[in-house]
């Protein structure tokens, strides 16, 4: 059984929070990690687990279609993660502003990374897909899975 195949055994009927790299390496159609970002976003679509991710990943991920005036491209976006019964989009709540600062003051987390971890703290995720190293279990909750350790 492969790796990515054990990492969606284990999330099955799990609450999974997936960072905005994942969508980003679809957008860029990264040679490194398009194909395991692929799977993971297929077995959302197909319901094996119930994914979330925040108001600050659209953003994130609007950034360079914006930079490159691809109006479409931003569009496509827009409507990728408005689409029902796919991602759950979470606004960042007073009370995740609140749970980011305080992991900010007691860990040292940058802001963004921060702001993810409360958001999907608040959403009641055990999961936390990401690729970024300076993502860390920092108040318990959440386990950490590196999009690198699937390939």
């Amino acid at each position: 059984m492969g790796k990515v195949t054990e990492l969606l055994a284990q999330l099955a009927g799990q609450h999974v929070y997936i960072d905005t790299n994942l969508f980003i390496y679809i957008l860029e159609n990264n040679p490194h990690y398009f194909d395991v970002a692929s799977e993971i976003l297929t077995a959302v679509e197909a319901g094996q687990f119930i994914a979330y991710t925040g108001d600050v990943t659209v953003t994130e991920v609007l950034v360079k279609p914006y930079q490159s005036d691809n109006l479409l491209l931003v569009a496509q976006f827009k409507a990728f993660f408005a689409m029902d019964d796919f991602i759950t989009v979470k606004p960042h709540t007073t009370e995740a502003f609140h749970l980011c600062a305080e992991i900010r003051g007691k860990y040292g987390v940058k802001f963004v990374y921060a702001l993810h971890y409360a958001t999907a703290l608040q959403a009641g995720c055990q999961f936390l897909i990401t690729n970024d190293k300076r993502f860390r279990s920092v108040m318990g909750g959440l386990e950490i899975k590196a999009v690198k350790d699937l390939i």
